[in-house]
């Protein structure tokens, strides 16, 4: 990577006088940064304007959500010269696969760029911060970084193992350099993921996510709408993912199942449960999750997201559907509600009956609804992903059982809904849990899952293998070109 030069084109239009302008408004030109960071209006302007840039389609506003890892998690039905096929194909040398790798390596460093110079500006200014505000500025910055850090690990290092600890990982970023820095192994780089979330969880000890009753949280301030915002669960929800990433499931499962009781893992009680209650709870239809969300993105033209991967207006070798075979395989439950996010698509089906995913589909919101940004959300990080890690680290099976079973009783199944193989199970559930959302790539090459799903031969259970290299991104010629440790 050339040397890291960062214009902070962040800052959004307007002043904060309510939360919605925050949610609702577009970045302008870039402000100089002794202007912009001499206030706690600008530090926060800037603050919004790192989360705004994980709306890139290339990023968490498309590709690593919606569109290529979930390919690549073979949810989709790929046929022949379909936009995902080389990529699905493990044709990683293609001009077309090493672009998306480029621009997910280009955009996710860019914005780790952007975490550092803003941590930079406001360790310059922070006489002129409120000193909690100063730290919970922060640690959403920190934790943001440690996520985006560790999403590229995730992809483009070798799965962690006790065997690959030494392998090459990738650079790490926490000021900005003239030179890349020399690659750190897998080892290095997660510890260091863990002590930087574990800093932004002690910056985020008076998070006002706290304060909150329920989910509703809609007022006139920069500190509402914490689920759109690195709060400290969301934090808390990191490190667990990142835990259970390396092997310390014991750290994980700590974690995971207190939140789950409304504790923290280093003792006392809090409000987690009844700021993110069950969807099946919620006042109004929710089909992503809303009240659920830890953290995610709000985008105001997320209906480009479903145009572009799922509307049944797209060719076939565009569009992102699964097949009737596979759906009714993967949920084969009447009673979960996550079948609801699928639809027949008679007008794309060919040989192959197809459905369409409706989960990103535009509606309408009601302007007095509780739920008022519902359909302009993309999740990263959801309360059901607890449940799930809570189970996969447990070393007891009824232990194990038990969170896999109160997941399903949050998603309309009866009592009693768990039998037959606990692990298939486990993976069933992050495979439904997580479907267009991106994060089951992750498991299976966590796991060393290497006979997958094949969604493209129309079959309910055909299955094909890959190997472990098609879980590890090659990093693009253009880092490796500029380098000397490669």
């Amino acid at each position: 990577m050339k040397r890291i030069i960062i214009i902070l084109a962040a800052a959004l239009a307007g002043t904060f006088s309510s939360c919605n302008n925050w949610l609702e408004h577009t970045p302008y030109d870039q402000v100089p940064g002794d202007e912009l960071y001499a206030t706690e209006t600008g530090a926060q302007e800037a603050l919004n304007g790192l989360y705004l840039g994980l709306l890139d389609r290339n990023l968490y506003g498309g590709e690593l959500t919606v569109g290529m890892l979930e390919a690549m998690s073979m949810h989709y039905f790929i046929p022949t010269d379909h936009k995902y096929e080389e990529l699905t194909s493990q044709e990683f040398t293609t001009s077309g696969s090493k672009s998306y790798f480029l621009n997910i390596w280009k955009g996710m460093y860019k914005l780790i760029a952007e975490c550092n110079v803003f941590l930079a500006n406001i360790e310059e200014n922070r006489a002129n911060y409120d000193a909690d505000n100063y730290n919970l500025y922060r640690g959403e910055a920190i934790a943001l970084r440690t996520f985006l850090h560790f999403d590229l690990f995730r992809m483009f290092a070798p799965a962690w193992s006790e065997e690959n600890k030494t392998q090459r990982a990738i650079s790490y970023y926490d000021h900005e350099v003239e030179q890349p820095t020399a690659y750190m192994t897998v080892e290095e780089l997660t510890t260091q993921l863990l002590a930087d979330i574990d800093e932004a969880i002690a910056l985020l000890a008076k998070d006002p996510v706290l304060e909150n009753t329920d989910y509703v949280s809609q007022g006139e301030t920069f500190w509402d709408f914490r689920s759109f915002r690195f709060n400290l669960y969301a934090a808390y929800a990191l490190k667990a993912r990142i835990c259970l990433t390396t092997g310390d499931k014991a750290t994980a499962h700590s974690i995971t199942t207190a939140l789950l009781e409304s504790r923290f893992p280093n003792g006392g009680t809090n409000n987690f449960m009844n700021v993110f209650p069950s969807v099946l709870d919620a006042p109004e239809d929710d089909p992503i999750g809303y009240t659920e969300m830890l953290f995610g993105m709000h985008d105001i033209n997320r209906k480009n997201v479903y145009d572009s991967y799922f509307s049944t207006e797209l060719q076939t070798t565009q569009i992102c559907a699964i097949s009737e075979a596979r759906n009714s395989a993967l949920f084969p439950e009447a009673l979960d509600i996550r079948r609801e996010n699928f639809a027949s698509a008679p007008s794309i089906s060919g040989t192959t009956p197809l459905m369409s995913i409706t989960k990103y589909r535009e509606q309408e919101a009601h302007p007095a609804s509780d739920l008022l940004y519902r359909y302009d959300i993309i999740p990263l990080i959801k309360k059901g992903e607890l449940y799930l890690i809570a189970a996969e680290s447990s070393d007891n099976d009824a232990e194990k059982q038990q969170w896999l079973e109160e997941l399903r009783l949050t998603r309309g199944y009866f009592e009693n809904n768990v039998t037959g193989d606990l692990n298939q199970t486990l993976q069933d559930e992050y495979e439904r849990e997580f479907f267009a959302e991106g994060q089951y790539f992750y498991y299976l090459k966590r796991n060393g899952i290497t006979t997958v799903a094949n969604p493209s031969s129309g079959e309910a259970d055909a299955t094909k293998t890959v190997s472990t290299s098609y879980f590890v991104f090659p990093i693009p010629e253009e880092e490796t070109n500029n380098r000397t440790d490669n």
